[in-house]
């Protein structure tokens, strides 16, 4: 964890202006600064920052807060990162409350400085050597058509063909073996006895991270001999799956658009750039994870698949679509010709033929798997009714009632098959689906739910013994923690799932009707549970700042109504299911109700849904 006394320093030498100002066109307006906002499109600026107050507004989204929570918001990085962005604007070193933590920042940085340093020495050796010049120029250039410009933008770079020039360099820099070793740049030959540079004779593609800097690196083949790419090996700073090559670049773009274009590899994402679309990733050649879906899910939830027209681009587009529904994403794939690709492609239109292009060769799942059936396999009944089920599969996969119900419509009319057999079939799928999926993991999902519940509901009471008294300034009247905590929960007709809690909840409730006010709680067993102390050795925080706790009391407050609410909805699906109820109408009634009311809370909370 980063310490206290560094936080501090941190938010006190940070100008609030000067920090949106990087991200915000501002002008001078009186007292404060006035934009465009950032997270709509506007054409009368309602962004508005006060330096004297160090806060932003804006008005056109509702959202507003301090410098971290704009960082966050805006750059969809977590308070630690924030800190350390902020940290790195101002040169301000960091201090570590635990000596690990300090150990782990400590290694990290070195293979930043690494990644940075082979950054800028492919960067020199493409732009001021004969080597460079002549086989990464050609490529980039006359090869594929790369300009100057994307070429400065996503700071490509070049390998030689020296088998050790790198690494010699490093070392004479100062940088220790073990270190190039551990960050993927050198690697040791066991059949030579030495070491060697990872790149050579390719084009280089740095891999940025979400806050801009390189953590790995993608290579080209020149001569074509042997691995067409190759990527950074893992390190601390670099895995595989849980990084898109071009996020750093396109991430605006991608919450301004409010959709993301996947493709496949790195000359995919640098051709659509050049050609306009500019709110587009990649996978890096790996399979799509999991981890990858929900990094594109921080930024937005329609995600367009945009992989080649031949036989691997279509099964590659297959294997991703359960995967992204999911976890609850709007999704669209792009059916293109076989032997064209993201690339062919953008090289072949206008910036306006090609969203024209983008806009009409895009289906849904249904639509698609359809066209690959008509496409391979006319008229053959067995093939059509594995296409059935490779439909309803996909459709098992969606959460939203609302979404299901459409998507079975669709597939109906597609098809040309009765609803009442699809949803027959349908719930056929989902009951092979509930004894397939291991019993351990049902538990494992269970539980995880369940936790984030009862954290919240410990630090609610963990809140009322350490604050219950403190008094809370509202808008027509001021009340108490204790008071704002009962009130919320008798008005909601909420109840703490865990028996303990509520026990301790009605012991503090039942004093309070004795004696008129709390006093300090006795219950050793429960002290000793709830000690501020405790709870940081759970890796519990709890905010210590009195005079932020109005703010810190309402949102726990909301949160704790949003995952109650989500625990109602799926009680009444999981009652709807088991009942077989046929009043369909009445149960989308009760499920739209709750919803709008969760949308509601969200909203409070400045959240995306």
């Amino acid at each position: 964890m980063i310490s206290k006394k560094t936080i501090k320093k941190i938010l006190s030498v940070s100008c609030i202006e000067d920090v949106i100002g990087d991200f915000v066109e501002l002008k001078k307006s009186g007292l404060n600064y006035r934009g465009l906002s950032p997270f709509s499109n506007e054409k009368t600026p309602s962004f508005i920052v006060s330096p004297t107050k160090k806060i932003w507004k804006d008005f056109s989204s509702g959202k507003g807060g301090n410098i971290i929570t704009f960082l966050m918001e805006h750059e969809h990085s977590t308070y630690v990162e924030s800190l350390c962005y902020l940290a790195k604007k101002y040169d301000i070193k960091i201090d570590y409350t635990e000596k690990f933590s300090k150990i782990d920042h400590e290694e990290h940085e070195k293979l930043y400085l690494i990644q940075d340093y082979a950054k800028r020495f492919f960067i020199n050796q493409l732009f001021f050597t004969k080597e460079g010049q002549k086989n990464g120029f050609n490529y980039l250039i006359q090869k594929r058509g790369f300009n100057m410009k994307i070429i400065h933008k996503f700071e490509l770079g070049y390998a030689p063909l020296s088998w050790s020039l790198f690494t010699k360099q490093a070392l004479e820099k100062g940088f220790k073996i073990r270190d190039l070793k551990k960050s993927g740049v050198t690697v040791f030959s066991k059949y030579y006895n030495n070491f060697f540079d990872c790149f050579r004779q390719r084009v280089m593609f740095p891999i940025h991270n979400l806050s801009g800097r390189v953590i790995g690196f993608g290579g080209r083949n020149i001569d074509y001999s042997y691995s067409k790419y190759i990527n950074s090996s893992e390190s601390d700073i670099f895995q595989k799956s849980k990084i898109l090559y071009g996020l750093y670049q396109s991430k605006k773009n991608i919450i301004k658009e409010d959709l993301c274009y996947l493709v496949e590899g790195y000359t995919d994402v640098l051709s659509l750039h050049q050609s306009g679309i500019k709110n587009v990733v990649s996978s890096s050649g790996i399979s799509l994870t999991v981890d990858q879906i929900l990094l594109i899910k921080k930024f937005t939830k329609n995600i367009v698949l945009f992989y080649d027209g031949d036989r691997s681009g279509i099964q590659a587009s297959l294997r991703g679509i359960n995967m992204i529904l999911e976890q609850g994403m709007n999704l669209r794939i792009l059916f293109i010709s076989n032997g064209e690709d993201p690339d062919s492609i953008s090289k072949k239109y206008s910036i306006s033929q090609l969203r024209d292009f983008l806009a009409k060769k895009s289906y849904n799942f249904v639509s698609f798997k359809q066209k690959i059936y008509e496409k391979f396999h006319q008229d053959d009944p067995i093939k059509k009714s594995f296409l059935v089920l490779n439909i309803l599969n996909s459709i098992s996969k969606i959460s939203n009632v609302l979404q299901k119900e459409l998507y079975l419509q669709e597939a109906s009319k597609m098809l040309q098959i009765r609803q009442e057999i699809l949803i027959h079939e349908l719930e056929r799928i989902n009951k092979k689906n509930r004894k397939i999926l291991p019993k351990v993991k049902a538990i494992h999902s269970k539980k995880k739910n369940q936790n984030t519940l009862l954290i919240l509901e410990e630090k609610l009471i963990q809140l009322i013994l350490n604050h219950g008294n403190k008094i809370i300034k509202k808008e027509k009247c001021n009340t108490t923690v204790f008071e704002e905590i009962l009130h919320t929960f008798k008005y909601w007709n909420l109840r703490f799932s865990l028996n303990k809690n509520q026990e301790i909840f009605d012991k503090i409730c039942l004093q309070k009707e004795k004696k008129g006010h709390l006093n300090e709680f006795n219950d050793k067993v429960n002290q000793k549970i709830y000690l501020l102390s405790k709870w940081d050795k759970k890796g519990i925080q709890v905010s210590s700042h009195e005079d932020h706790i109005d703010q810190y009391i309402m949102d726990l407050l909301l949160r704790y109504r949003s995952l109650y609410i989500s625990k109602l909805i799926k009680k009444e699906i999981i009652h709807h299911h088991l009942t077989k109820d046929d009043d369909k109408k009445s149960f989308l009634k009760k499920i739209m109700y709750l919803t709008n009311i969760k949308n509601e809370i969200h909203k409070k909370l400045h959240r995306y849904v």
